[in-house]
């Protein structure tokens, strides 16, 4: 019998797409609501609501600061509303009516030297004008000043001074490949003119012609300003009169999904594109999923629902959600699985979502409060709270950004990192690993028969409590073509156990760890007692 050890097991996360016999011993081959950080694996974080209760069904949420002052704007299909730290407002455009939007073309919304600007692809877009340099929750959202009459867009983003208006509807007639500017703006102010034909103003439009496909979305990315069509990518360049913007293609056959598809990160872009997903460093779009989770993806995705698609970055944690309506969502049809990646060890896991419209990345609660270190009330063994955590009994919270998620089917908003529980729901996780062949030297043989006598956990729950405890299963095949047979569950408690004793036999070994509860738990490795018991049938490739 030897023990043979598994370590760095968050170094990689989870491999769909390759057979799991032919993935390293630390690379997991299923899991969901689990994050891969510091060489580990972790239960995912849980989410509480907040800003309740909120007045209308949210399918877009953007956080803006502004001069200290810092508020939560919500998008629903007809009204917009703004949450300032206390309470709500309806915000929605005193004149013009209820908005347009709709669950499959969401709102985008930018911000222009502290004005935020929004547009649905339906209605004019909107702005909420500054009041002394500050945002005020007595003053509504309004048509954008100085836009053409009878115009919509698509999606609508600032560069530098400029607003720029992407996948352009004039009247009746649709110029899917037209990117529009604005003159520059002055500070605090929106742009005095949209129109092309004036020669004494730098507005201007260009139609992207040269591929096929429509505008879909775009954003800055250091000096340039990055335009991602269907199935292509441009690059649009300042130069000044009398052109203005110089447009480059970037890459012929790779663009994004829909809109809210692209978000900044490191000097680079993230891409959620059709059929798969991308860094743009500015210079080419370098693909990050063959071989790993592209197949498992995009044959998850709803046909029908994939418009609901975006992407947010969570930059406290370095990770990168590409968020999505999966094939099995046939109630509610809002986006309910994220491919999760963390763009600082490359790794992807999975976990679910509560049927979200959008999520905001910004600050939400209060700041630090007041008091030294000797004042907390609980301490680094008893506080179950993560790092930068909000809660009213907990003293270790920076208040920092967060994610916050807007679910218009439970017409409420939810702060990540939040808690054990989804919402007041128990959150299930597991991490499972199948075709494990290494023998009883730790060297890969799927001739050999091994024996599997115990696991070998390196986990700790929290909270610390003889009750906490994680389930165990251990797997076993003799050939790749028949399913899998789980033994177990195994209770193991960490805090009173090392091992879990277990009598399997096969030549293709899995295991699994799994909690249903509110217990929070990590991996940082596990270690097989194995033996091999001789080679014994025919090998399955």
């Amino acid at each position: 019998m030897a023990l043979i050890p598994v370590n760095n097991v968050g170094e990689m996360g989870i491999v769909k797409d390759i057979n799991p016999w032919e993935l390293p011993p630390n690379v997991w081959s299923e899991g969901n609501n689990v994050r891969a950080e510091h060489g580990a694996i972790q239960k995912s974080p849980g989410y509480l609501e907040v800003m309740a209760t909120c007045p209308v069904a949210p399918y877009y949420i953007t956080n803006l600061e502004v001069a200290g002052a810092n508020y939560w704007i919500v998008g629903g299909l007809a009204k917009i509303y703004v949450h300032d730290g206390s309470n709500w407002t309806d915000i929605t455009r005193a004149s013009g009516g209820d908005y347009s939007a709709t669950a499959a073309e969401n709102w985008t919304s930018t911000v222009l030297g502290g004005v935020l600007i929004m547009a649905n692809g339906y209605d004019d877009p909107q702005f909420w004008a500054l009041s002394g340099g500050v945002p005020s929750t007595s003053t509504k959202m309004a048509d954008l000043t100085n836009w053409p009459a009878s115009t919509e867009c698509f999606s609508m983003r600032a560069f530098r001074s400029f607003l720029i208006a992407l996948n352009v509807q004039k009247a009746s007639s649709n110029f899917r490949d037209m990117v529009k500017w604005s003159t520059e703006a002055a500070a605090q102010t929106v742009p005095a003119s949209w129109d092309e034909t004036d020669a004494t103003v730098d507005a201007g439009e260009y139609s992207l012609e040269d591929s096929k496909g429509k505008i879909l979305d775009g954003l800055p990315l250091g000096d340039a300003f990055m335009i991602y069509k269907e199935d292509s990518t441009y690059e649009m360049t300042y130069i000044g009169t009398p052109f203005i913007f110089a447009f480059r293609q970037i890459s012929p056959n790779v663009g994004a999904l829909t809109k809210n598809c692209v978000a900044e990160y490191d000097g680079g872009h993230f891409v959620f594109g059709n059929g798969d997903m991308y860094i743009n460093n500015g210079t080419r779009l370098q693909s990050l999923l063959p071989h790993k989770m592209r197949d498992h993806v995009f044959n998850n995705i709803s046909g029908d629902d994939f418009q609901k698609a975006f992407v947010v970055a969570d930059y406290g944690n370095t990770e990168m959600w590409a968020c999505y309506v999966s094939q099995s969502n046939t109630t509610n049809a809002q986006c309910d699985k994220a491919l999760v990646w963390n763009w600082s060890n490359g790794a992807f896991t999975e976990r679910d979502l509560p049927n979200l419209g959008f999520i905001g990345y910004g600050t939400e609660g209060n700041p630090l409060a007041p008091g030294s270190w000797g004042s907390a009330t609980t301490n680094w063994d008893t506080d179950t709270l993560n790092w930068n955590e909000s809660a009213a009994t907990s003293f270790f919270n920076l208040a920092g950004k967060t994610l916050v998620m807007a679910s218009p089917t439970n017409t409420k908003l939810f702060r990540n990192e939040t808690g054990n529980q989804e919402d007041t729901s128990n959150m299930s996780s597991y991490i499972q690993r199948t075709g494990l062949t290494m023998d009883e030297q730790g060297q890969p043989d799927q001739s050999m028969v091994k024996r599997i006598s115990a696991v070998w956990p390196k986990m700790k729950v929290n909270p610390d409590s003889a009750t906490d405890t994680v389930n165990v299963y251990v797997g076993h095949q003799m050939s790749t073509e028949e399913a899998i047979t789980w033994e177990g569950p195994y209770t193991f408690n960490p805090d009173t156990q090392s091992k879990v004793p277990v009598r399997v036999t096969g030549k293709y070994i899995g295991v699994k760890f799994e909690s249903t509860t509110d217990t929070t738990w990590q991996l940082n490795g596990y270690s097989l007692d194995i033996k091999n018991a001789g080679q014994r049938g025919s090998v399955s490739r």
